[in-house]
């Protein structure tokens, strides 16, 4: 009885590694709705679009849709995974449904990126590119489905189109609340680039209601994504050896601040935490002195750098908070 119990896990266990056999994004996909798979790939989202995920590899991406497996829901963009399920059709849309085992395989991965002007965007709303995420350069607004210019915050579970293009939808998703999330953010001032997922939302079955899915605000890219710097740095909390060096920039970024009672500067502080706004104190100054003060900030895409502007520290030993207006 033993042994054939143990005859039946053995091979119980041969068929479970055969049914495991990973296959592209792409193979997936072909094969189509009812179709168990496995799938290796880079995670695009996190919890910002819900329970969904889109995984990608080099050539296709995939949604994928899970609320009962713990390790799924703490999925986040740069995750890489191997995630095994069945192929389902929801509303148009091709997904893995239901998620039946996933591991994480390491994080922080790149995720890649299809780009095209805003002039071309048609070309990627479409199966092609379905789950995968893709940046639209040079936008200019965003407008109700009706044409008009959005001049409200972006709303949740709203949709937009692009320049009021028809077919060029925009779905702002509810989840992606909070500080760093889509929902009453208002537009960029500028033009700017638009990052997002291509899903789908077609309960007709027809081929149609392709949709770009903005994950985070930093999906509304000024300049490219470069940090950029936002007017002009102020000082604040003004003492007599201190002072505290405040600048905003249009994109998350480092933080450093080059300093002198010269223009050639010589001190240099930094702070590598990504940030819009930007706070450094300068001490150990000496009092009632001119400093001139440059701020730079640096991510992935590129450096903002600033002219040295002159601060100067007090004259008593006290601490007075100014603003310049």
């Amino acid at each position: 009885m033993k042994t054939f119990t143990l005859l039946a896990l053995l091979l119980g266990g041969s068929s479970f590694a055969a049914a495991q056999s990973v296959v592209s994004i792409s193979a997936a996909r072909a094969a189509g709705p009812g179709a168990s798979v496995t799938i290796r790939g880079v995670v695009a989202n996190g919890a910002e679009l819900g329970a969904i995920r889109y995984i990608q590899d080099k050539d296709a991406g995939i949604a994928a849709y899970s609320t009962k497996l713990p390790e799924y829901t703490t999925l986040v963009a740069g995750d890489s995974v191997q995630l095994s399920g069945t192929i389902k059709n929801y509303n148009g849309l091709l997904e893995i449904d239901p998620v039946t085992a996933v591991t994480k395989l390491g994080s922080k991965r790149r995720v890649r990126m299809v780009e095209v002007p805003v002039a071309a965007l048609n070309t990627v709303f479409n199966e092609a590119h379905e789950g995968r995420l893709v940046k639209i350069t040079g936008v200019t607004t965003l407008t109700t489905t009706g044409g008009t210019p959005l001049t409200a915050e972006l709303a949740g579970n709203m949709n937009y189109l692009i320049n009021g293009q028809a077919g060029a939808l925009v779905r702002i998703n509810g989840a992606s609340a909070g500080a760093e999330g889509l929902v009453g953010k208002p537009l960029p001032e500028n033009r700017f680039d638009l990052v997002g997922l291509i899903g789908q939302h077609s309960p007709t079955g027809t081929p149609t209601g392709y949709q770009l899915l903005p994950r985070l605000k930093s999906d509304m890219e000024i300049d490219g994504g470069r940090p950029s710097i936002v007017g002009t740095p102020v000082p604040t909390e003004i003492g007599k050896n201190s002072f505290t060096v405040h600048f905003t920039t249009a994109n998350p970024g480092n933080t450093k601040v080059e300093y002198g009672t010269t223009s050639k500067l010589g001190t240099v502080v930094t702070d590598d935490a990504q940030t819009m706004n930007h706070v450094l104190t300068l001490t150990n100054l000496e009092p009632s002195t001119v400093y001139y003060v440059r701020v730079s900030s640096t991510n992935a895409r590129g450096t903002s750098v600033s002219e040295a502007v002159p601060m100067i520290t007090d004259s008593k030993n006290r601490v007075v908070s100014k603003t310049r207006k």
